[in-house]
């Protein structure tokens, strides 16, 4: 899986890509891997972590690991994200 930059991403991508990382996991669990060793190997949720408050961030990856697709959750996570986002880009382009 191709690791994509956040803030290029719109909501519909971003989405898309929480999708794809949850398909990862499950695949590599389904593989005989376990968490631990996942998130050990892998950065593809690490840039999360600068987007997301530093209360949401574990509920993402308790998301993520445990392939939550709730509208709700999903979206939640989205708006905290998007709002981040823009917000880092508006400080940039000042």
């Amino acid at each position: 899986m191709k690791k994509r930059s956040l803030s290029t991403l719109n909501r519909k991508e971003l989405r898309s890509y929480i999708f794809e990382i949850q398909d990862t996991v499950k695949s590599y669990l389904n593989n005989g891997g376990n968490v631990d060793s996942f998130i050990d190997e892998t950065n593809l949720i690490d840039d999360f972590e600068s987007v997301l408050p530093d209360e949401e961030y574990p509920i993402f990856v308790i998301t993520v690991l445990n392939d939550i697709k709730s509208d709700s959750v999903i979206d939640k996570l989205l708006d905290s994200m998007l709002a981040t986002i823009q917000s880092k880009s508006l400080v940039f382009d000042s």
